[in-house]
């Protein structure tokens, strides 16, 4: 209800129906997880697959380490808990995604069956700007296609990922670069094994690189090469995802000390291999993934001398791992599933606790002081402050100490002639619409960008990017066009769906005891299981469409609906934007002050289960439940009425 006591209403068009797939409408990328979940349902794993890796190229990647913004957005969250969307997608990716081989060829060896499945025209909500279909029909139907020409992307993390991929699509001649001896990115040196397994992301790599992506890596930017010598190579445009892969300081007295190190030195040097000596006893400081990371593989991974007694050890409380955290468990910036994951593992939280000082003993930390802290009102980032109380000062004792207060790019490659402008938080200034910098044909993303961020909103980046670049390169505007229609749906199929009574049930995982090394710990649904929670969907796509025209203000609908949904109100009682009062105009009686004596339906729609029980009372066939779908499309604008081509060719 509105602040003038009135209920504020839209009227449906296609836009209000597309706001309500809040899952699609959350992802970065809009992938239709309402439809690959639907999908599921059917038993239609192959379908699933291609809905969830059209606009996603990590796909894969995504089903197993993706912090789903989707499931926050979830309206069945409202009911009791979110659909498992991620679990969901992996399990479609394990069957007919790269994973699905199940004898894992070498490096360059194998060119991407998942590809093959991507090369029809793509259906109904799945076919957004990002998606593999899309990009393809812009290059096939020749609009401004690349003819060859040289783009080079720095940084083969998810940002740079996506752009290769979708400039590979678009016919340009893609060089990656990348400053470590592989490709992933923080993908492969900063998530942990025990989640990502590596040869997932080897094979999403390679099957982009497969697209026709030359791969060049131990090659640094500002050591190996400059912008300047990739515009003197012919590059015609240059996109930067470099990462943020220098942790970010934290002023306390003793980090000098010998067993204190950063969260992401830490992690690159456990995912590459390297021996890591830590003791028994280590410290996390930090609440952020990157710090449940580091404290998950501290007892993985810590001194090979100790490791196998202290995994042992861990189930009996002896062995100390413990994640400082200066705020509240509800405020930490980890996402809930993981921090569970971390308490089942034996790690211990010190909330409300402030870093006070590094202790040490011959040079070695060996105590992390810290102060009991109470919250304080929000500040301007609407966080609320710690406030140190006096006299409440505690020590833990520690062998090693890890920092995880999060992560910084290195802008050491920045030469004065370069004329990049940079922020005061160390980031790349670049336009956020098309992620242009402050040089004609340079790009940047990711973190590199806009600091450190989650998977999904890199690959958004690297979408983004190659369209910015297709637009600067071929000099013509991408336009996109739209369409949406509905489909009606039977009652029969709605009673599937929507399933109240089926609980969130979270994917398996491996047995405590069997928590060793790199072994992967959460694993995935049976395809029975996979069906059964795909059925907690509330299919928000299918849509109560009602014909005015027909209705007969029996009420019948109203008391129908188990939810509660329906109101019949004088249409005096709502507010709504133009087209809600030009409906009101061709109404008689809907002007004026005969207003009240016209009534209204109005329907809350974040209650609605789309059990169709309002469309099967209904006597005179006014409520029908349909389907909405929609799809996109991408061409460069014309000019002067010429083919794109002609003014390409012709500038």
């Amino acid at each position: 209800m509105g602040t003038t006591g009135r209920y504020r209403v839209e009227v449906p068009d296609a836009d209000y129906y597309k706001k309500l797939i809040n899952c699609q409408n959350a992802c970065p990328v809009h992938t239709s997880a309402q439809g690959y979940i639907s999908d599921i349902a059917d038993g239609n794993f192959e379908q699933a697959y291609i809905r969830a890796r059209q606009p996603n190229p990590l796909a894969s990647t995504c089903g197993r380490v993706c912090n789903a913004p989707c499931e926050t957005a979830c309206r069945r969250g409202k009911f009791d808990a979110h659909v498992a969307i991620r679990a969901l997608k992996r399990t479609a990716c394990e069957r007919h995604g790269v994973e699905a081989r199940t004898h894992l060829p070498p490096v360059r060896t194998w060119g991407g069956s998942g590809i093959g499945l991507l090369a029809g025209t793509g259906t109904k909500n799945e076919n957004v700007v990002e998606s593999f279909t899309v990009l393809s029909r812009l290059r096939n139907e020749r609009q401004g296609a690349a003819k060859g020409d040289r783009v080079a992307v720095v940084g083969a993390g998810p940002a740079g990922l996506a752009a290769a991929h979708d400039l590979a699509l678009l016919g340009y001649r893609v060089t990656l670069y990348e400053a470590a001896a592989i490709p992933g990115g923080m993908l492969l040196l900063g998530v942990p094994a025990y989640r990502l397994p590596r040869d997932v992301v080897r094979l999403e790599v390679e099957e982009i690189v497969d697209l026709g992506v030359e791969l060049r890596c131990n090659l640094r930017l500002g050591r190996d090469f400059t912008l300047r010598s990739l515009r003197e190579d012919g590059c015609k445009a240059i996109f930067l995802a470099i990462g943020a892969h220098k942790d970010q300081e934290l002023h306390l007295e003793g980090l000098d000390l010998d067993g204190v190190v950063g969260a992401v030195d830490f992690l690159l040097n456990v995912n590459m291999g390297y021996r890591v000596r830590l003791g028994d006893k280590v410290a996390v400081i930090g609440g952020g993934n990157v710090a449940v990371d580091a404290a998950r593989s501290a007892v993985r991974f810590g001194d090979e001398a100790t490791l196998d007694a202290s995994r042992a050890a861990l189930r009996l409380g002896a062995r100390e791992v413990s994640i400082v955290y200066r705020r509240s468990r509800e405020e930490m910036p980890a996402k809930a599933s993981e921090v569970e994951e971390t308490e089942r593992e034996g790690i211990t939280f010190e909330f409300l606790a402030a870093p006070n000082r590094l202790i040490g003993r011959n040079g070695s930390v060996c105590g992390l002081e810290c102060r009991r802290v109470v919250l304080g009102e929000p500040d301007s980032s609407g966080r609320r402050q710690p406030i140190p109380l006096p006299g409440s000062e505690f020590t833990i004792d520690v062998s090693s100490v890890i920092v995880a207060v999060g992560q910084t790019p290195d802008l050491s490659f920045i030469e004065g002639s370069d004329g990049l402008r940079t922020t005061r938080a160390g980031t790349i200034v670049v336009d956020p619409a098309t992620l242009a910098t402050s040089v004609p044909g340079v790009y940047a993303g990711g973190d590199l960008a806009f600091g450190p961020r989650i998977i999904i909103e890199a690959v958004r980046d690297g979408h983004r990017a190659a369209r910015s670049i297709h637009e600067h390169v071929q000099g013509l505007p991408l336009r996109v066009r739209r369409r949406a229609w509905m489909v009606p749906v039977s009652l029969e199929e709605l009673a599937s769906f929507g399933r109240l009574d089926i609980p969130f049930a979270e994917p398996p995982a491996l047995p405590l005891e069997r928590r060793t090394g790199i072994a992967e710990v959460e694993l995935r649904y049976t395809p029975e299981e996979a069906t059964e929670q795909s059925r907690r969907c509330l299919r928000c796509n299918v849509q109560t469409v009602f014909n005015g025209d027909l209705c007969i203000l029996c009420g019948g609908c109203v008391d129908v609906c188990p939810q509660n949904c329906y109101k019949m109100v004088g249409l005096d009682r709502i507010e709504g934007d133009e087209k809600l009062e030009a409906l009101a105009q061709a109404r008689p009686g809907g002007s004026g002050e005969s207003q009240g004596r016209v009534t209204a339906i109005i329907k809350d729609e974040d209650h609605c289960v789309r059990c169709g029980l309002c469309a099967k009372r209904c006597p005179v066939g006014a409520i029908t439940m349909e389907s909405f779908w929609y799809e996109e499309e991408l061409a460069l604008e014309t000019v002067d009425g010429r083919k794109p081509e002609a003014v390409v060719a012709g500038r």
